[in-house]
C-alpha cells in the first residue's frame, strides 16, 4: 500500500469510529461498521494492504450507508471523491 492508500484507510477508519460514537442509536449499522472498521483499521496499519482492498472497503461502506441512508450520496454507484460519510466525520475536515 502506498503512503496515500494508507492514509486514506487511515481517514476511512476514523471516519467510521466517530460515526458509530455520534449515532449510538443506530445500533444494526453500527455494527456492520464495526466490522468494516476493524478490518479498515489493521489495514491502515501496514503496507501489505493493496489499492484493491481499499476499494472493497469503501464498497462496503458505501453499501451499508446507502442502503440505510445514512447521508446523502452525490454518484449512483461506487465511491465518492467527495464522500459525505467520510466529509461529515474525519477529523481532517473537522473544521470546515
Amino acid at each position: 500500500m502506498s503512503h496515500w492508500e494508507r492514509r486514506e484507510a487511515d481517514t476511512l477508519a476514523d471516519a467510521i469510529g466517530k460515526h458509530i460514537k455520534a449515532n449510538p442509536d443506530i445500533v444494526k449499522e453500527n455494527q456492520l461498521l464495526a466490522r468494516v472498521l476493524l478490518s479498515v483499521d489493521a489495514a491502515s496499519t501496514t503496507v501489505d494492504t493493496n489499492a484493491g482492498q481499499l476499494q472493497r472497503f469503501r464498497a462496503d461502506v458505501c453499501a451499508i450507508c446507502r442502503r440505510s441512508n445514512l447521508y446523502e450520496c452525490d454518484v449512483a454507484e461506487g465511491w465518492s471523491s467527495a464522500c459525505a460519510f467520510v466529509f461529515s466525520n474525519a477529523s481532517q475536515y473537522a473544521d470546515l
